[in-house]
């Protein structure tokens, strides 16, 4: 089986990260998913960000999590790559990423950057499927609770789901080790890990057990290739999904 490539927060090598222009970008790309990252609001709306903080992409001091969505919807992205030839973009809503994917034969990829309850994860749930995405969404998160419980409580499949090792500082230099394996083994969940973390007897043993191993983020025809040819890993999530490493 072929490769499969993963947007990283859209094209955002080419646009400004999480925004529905990176989104769309990545649609009319060769990819099999187009990742983003979601958080939820004071007042309950669910919206795309790496950060909770606006500082980085917007230059103001205010965290998603402790704003309403009426307070921040009109404030201009203006960080990330190809800011200035990009048309203006605002913070990008959990239904118009979906709304995008909608219209493409693309996958989601959304990963959960905060803790969620059950009653959380089955609004989430509702949201992707009133865009019919249900069956071609994949939830990925470094917060195990939140994938645990749509693994265990709200039943989600197995396969559509994986844990990201090495995003958090308190992970972020440690190897992909036994006991970790042995826990997404346990629980029938595949891993999304930082690519210099991971070894070929890991991904060897989460095949044995019909896991998906993805890895993050590659950029250089060197790790493309390594993960590939001496890794086997089964999806590559890649900032430029538009330039190709095969050739």
């Amino acid at each position: 089986m072929d490769v499969m490539k993963i947007a990283h927060r859209g094209l955002s090598a080419w646009a400004p990260e999480n925004t529905e222009i990176s989104f769309r970008l990545a649609t009319e790309c060769d990819c099999f998913g187009v990742e983003c990252d979601i958080w939820r609001t004071l007042d309950g709306t669910y919206v795309v960000s790496h950060d909770n903080s606006m500082k980085r992409m917007c230059g103001i001091k205010k965290l998603i999590t402790e704003s309403a969505y009426e307070d921040i919807k009109d404030i201009p992205v203006t960080g990330g790559n190809a800011v200035e030839e990009s048309p203006t973009q605002h913070i990008c809503t959990l239904q118009r990423y979906l709304h995008v994917l909608s219209e493409s034969d693309k996958v989601a990829i959304i990963e959960l950057k905060q803790e969620f309850e059950n009653r959380e994860l089955q609004e989430i749930l509702e949201i992707v499927k009133s865009y019919d995405m249900l069956e071609r969404t994949f939830f990925i998160s470094g917060l195990a609770k939140s994938i645990l419980r749509l693994r265990h409580d709200l039943c989600f499949p197995r396969e559509r789901l994986q844990y990201v090792h090495g995003a958090r500082p308190r992970d972020s230099y440690v190897p992909v080790n036994d006991a970790l394996v042995d826990r997404l083994i346990y629980h029938g969940i595949g891993i999304d890990s930082r690519h210099t973390l991971l070894e070929e007897r890991y991904v060897d043993r989460l095949h044995d057990e019909g896991l998906l191993v993805n890895v993050w983020t590659i950029n250089t025809k060197k790790d493309y290739r390594r993960v590939i040819d001496d890794l086997g890993v089964d999806m590559i999530t890649m900032n430029d999904v538009k330039n190709s490493f095969d050739k």
